[in-house]
């Protein structure tokens, strides 16, 4: 019976990342991953496509579950890629939180409360539960490890971690690094611990020593491997220069609102302020005593994740001072963890802390008890007698009947507000189900019909070896039609010569012929509109563009002037409806 019910909450709990994470086809990074697999198992699909043809950067994602694009449809390979995930996400949720949450229920209440957290508090934009992705199965290993954790069971966490990292290796490679920090401190903690030599002292001491973990190490290094040396040839073959150039471009343009805490409290700061405020939460919650040494390991894992985001803060002051390095440093997601990890652990600790019987500080009682004593004997000095320890216990039971008053006030507050979490993110996540949903991965006129209208037109119309000329933030246009493009913002290469190449591309379609000159964005914010005509001709030559499809709005929806200056009128509409319209790029006298 109690597996029974176990089953049924992991169930409850898959149902609800369901209902969190169940886009419209494809979400936002699942055509950027699914169209990498599909072109991995068959390079056949969009042959030309620039972003395709670059190196791979999650080769384990693709050999292992890639090879569903050979049999089906990319959409139902997302659907299958997605149960997989979150159903693996809602075992590994549940084996987590076991430990430390044993009555039914409250691990889907805490999932529930992470998920909230997750979606308002993480300033850097992390998330775990969506679309498919490589970082979804990282995840859910991640999770299982840390359930090892909490168990004390640390050689399997090593190993479980080391296949998260196999997946994604900054997922899995940030987890290792921060349980590694927590086994320092936890170790120099125990050292002191053991110099005092007292009973209750040594009690404390249940770290397993160095040798004990090193076959755990040792898997979890091997099973690194497949992804970490893959990532480590990205910027082979490149000289300094372009690697410097490329690692700059990706960290100060293309991606500050994930590497760059300066950008971020600039743009969101309400985000950063909800993280503090989830920082100072978490010191409440973890200033109780814990229940068990996995607990303890559990939290000091969490201040290690704190730690590295804070190492990433203070690498972002010397930006100015020093670029390159700087850069060099940051593009490895600093801040990643922390975004995903202190929601984890404020959403199971204050679970605990509601169902628990321990006053707020939880020292507090014994404490109180303590320092009646010793005021009473200093003042006295001497044998109490009867009724002056009749005194004393009552002063006591006082103490512990104030403090567990205020703490049932505090949990009840705490729990009106997790009630309040769950609930919203529950009733804000199914609403999405009363009407029709558009994919998050278009934006603008993209997400109508007139869009799918014109992707059909292309892909029974033109050639399959055609190259695409496509708006700014399409994200989708191979998607739907199974043809390359030049380029697009959303598919950045992950070696340092392709994204070198990808800039160049961005310049050459979307700027004027001089990227220093912000107003020369003819492409970027008039839909190819004011684009001069030898960009076009270029295009042509270069990248051996057939087709540009215009978009008739602005990126903000505004109408974009109907007239042409600048030549684009010359090359031959072969499609146009409210929304877009399709032109060969060859000239119509031609």
């Amino acid at each position: 019976m109690k597996h029974c019910a176990n089953i049924l909450e992991i169930l409850l709990i898959t149902a609800l990342f369901f209902i969190y994470g169940a886009y419209a086809v494809p979400d936002v990074n699942e055509a950027h991953y699914l169209e990498k697999a599909a072109h991995f198992w068959n390079p056949d699909y969009a042959a030309g496509d620039f972003f395709l043809n670059s190196p791979d950067a999650h080769g384990v994602f693709y050999w292992s579950f890639g090879w569903l694009t050979k049999f089906l449809p990319l959409d139902q390979v997302i659907w299958i890629g997605r149960f997989l995930t979150w159903i693996g996400l809602a075992f590994g949720w549940f084996w987590m939180t076991r430990p430390v949450l044993l009555r039914w229920g409250t691990a889907f209440f805490s999932a529930a409360i992470f998920l909230f957290l997750n979606q308002h508090c993480s300033f850097a934009g992390e998330w775990v539960v969506g679309g498919v992705e490589a970082k979804g199965f990282a995840y859910v290993f991640a999770f299982f490890g840390l359930g090892e954790v909490l168990r004390n069971h640390w050689n399997r966490s090593l190993f479980l971690i080391g296949l998260s990292t196999m997946f994604h290796v900054l997922v899995g490679g940030w987890c290792l690094a921060a349980l590694g920090i927590a086994w320092l401190i936890l170790k120099d903690y125990e050292i002191g611990l053991r110099k005092r030599g007292k009973p209750e002292d040594l009690e404390k001491c249940y770290l397993p020593t160095f040798v004990s973990i090193l076959p755990g190490l040792i898997g979890a290094v091997i099973l690194t491997l497949p992804a970490l040396i893959p990532a480590l040839a990205l910027n082979g073959g490149v000289s300094s220069e372009v690697a410097r150039n490329a690692t700059q471009l990706y960290v100060y343009e293309r991606l500050p609102h994930h590497l760059l805490l300066s950008f971020i409290a600039q743009k969101t700061p309400d985000k950063l302020i909800a993280f503090g405020g989830l920082i100072l939460f978490w010191n409440f919650l973890s200033a109780r005593p814990r229940f068990s040494h996995g607990e303890m390991t559990f939290r000091t894992f969490i201040y290690a994740t704190l730690l590295i985001a804070l190492l990433g803060w203070g690498i972002n002051l010397f930006m100015t001072l020093a670029p390159e390095l700087t850069a060099s440093l940051l593009r490895y997601y600093w801040f990643r963890i922390a975004d995903v990890m202190l929601p984890v652990g404020v959403s199971i600790l204050s679970l605990e802390f509601v169902l628990s019987k321990s006053t707020i500080w939880g020292w507090e009682k014994e404490s109180e008890k303590k320092l009646v004593h010793q005021e009473e004997l200093s003042s006295a000095g001497r044998k109490l007698s009867k009724e002056e320890r009749k005194e004393i216990r009552r002063k006591e039971r006082f103490q512990a009947r104030l403090q567990e008053r205020r703490a049932a006030r505090a949990r009840i507050l705490l729990l009106g507000c997790l009630v309040f979490m769950a609930g919203s993110l529950v009733f804000s996540s199914a609403k999405r189900f009363t009407k029709p949903m558009k994919p998050r991965s278009c934006s603008g006129a993209s997400c109508g019909q007139t869009w799918l209208d014109l992707c059909q037109f292309v892909r029974e119309n033109t050639e399959k070896t055609d190259i695409f000329v496509v708006p700014y933030t399409t994200r989708t246009f191979r998607w739907f039609t199974g043809r390359s493009v030049v380029g697009v913002w959303k598919d950045i290469p992950q070696d340092a010569q392709g994204l070198m190449d990808w800039w160049q591309r961005m310049q050459d379609q979307f700027y004027g012929f001089d990227p220093s000159k912000p107003v020369q964005a003819y492409g970027r914010t008039a839909s190819f509109t004011l684009l001069p005509k030898q960009k076009f001709e270029y295009l042509k030559k270069e990248y051996g563009a057939s087709y540009v499809v215009r978009n008739k709005n602005d990126l903000k929806g505004r109408a974009v002037v109907t007239e042409m200056p600048n030549g684009i009128g010359d090359y031959e509409l072969i499609y146009e409806n409210k929304d877009f319209e399709l032109r060969r790029l060859k000239s119509a006298e031609e």
